[in-house]
């Protein structure tokens, strides 16, 4: 299951670097996110513990990856030392020898409506190599069954994070973003809180986006989403957003989560 959005990333980077269509951002919640879940039972997780992916819950990608160049292989994947990895490897400035990884938690119970998923991840610097995890719905109709971009984060540091919801109606709907900058080559834990009249994302308990304060009055989804984690070659997107890798670009930049929960 390829999640190609061309057309979301080119707003994507108008957001990001003209600074209009942007959500609020409130102030960090005292109890970080610890208390982002605090209450909420525990549904389901992956504490990736084991030795190797657990496919009763996750599909890895065999596919182009969504620059339509580049590769998704399940070889890019691996579970060790209490994470998983998904590496991204080559440095070709076309893209068509380089190859990265995504999965989806979409087979078992993964498929949910509503809900508080968090994700505790960092992401190594590299040029040619973004980052993307998502709820993305189960029907595959977007936009408008919509999606939740828990965080994209595209510049070689690995210090913006782009929070995103998109709704509407074909071809490319409509997009409400907010973003915090910070250093994400370092662990944090990325949340989306999604209730049925509104989503706020957050990272280490910081409101980085909440419809309810969008001016946008963004639609709200309805249907079962999964979630879904992909490290994207570049080239991809609008100039600006995933370059093409360069001779700077390490031999491997990995993509590290250590654990996934699912709160109701």
């Amino acid at each position: 299951m390829n999640k190609t959005r061309t057309t979301a990333v080119v707003v994507a980077v108008a957001c990001l670097f003209l600074g209009f269509g942007l959500g609020a951002v409130s102030a960090q919640e005292a109890n970080g996110p610890a208390g982002t879940a605090q209450g909420r039972p525990l549904v389901a997780s992956d504490e990736f513990d084991g030795t190797a992916l657990d496919t009763t819950k996750w599909s890895p990608y065999d596919a182009k990856s969504s620059n339509g160049i580049s590769h998704w292989k399940p070889s890019a994947l691996s579970v060790h030392d209490g994470e998983l990895r998904i590496d991204g490897h080559g440095k070709d400035p076309t893209g068509a020898a380089n190859t990265s990884g995504a999965l989806c938690w979409c087979r078992g119970d993964g498929d949910r409506t509503y809900g508080l998923w968090m994700v505790r991840a960092k992401f190594d610097p590299g040029t040619g190599y973004g980052i993307a995890m998502l709820l993305w719905p189960q029907s595959d109709r977007w936009p408008q069954d919509g999606e939740l971009d828990m965080v994209e984060s595209a510049r070689p540091q690995k210090n913006t994070a782009l929070a995103s919801v998109h709704w509407g109606n074909p071809p490319s709907g409509s997009r409400d973003s907010g973003k915090l900058l910070g250093d994400y080559t370092q662990w944090h834990v990325y949340a989306v809180d999604w209730r049925p009249d509104h989503i706020k994302y957050s990272i280490d308990g910081k409101t980085v986006y909440d419809t309810r304060y969008s001016t946008k009055h963004p639609g709200i989804p309805h249907g079962p989403m999964h979630l879904v984690m992909q490290q994207e070659p570049g080239p991809f997107g609008a100039p600006g957003w995933i370059p093409a890798p360069d001779e700077s670009t390490p031999d491997h930049v990995v993509m590290h989560v250590d654990w996934v929960r699912v709160y109701a």
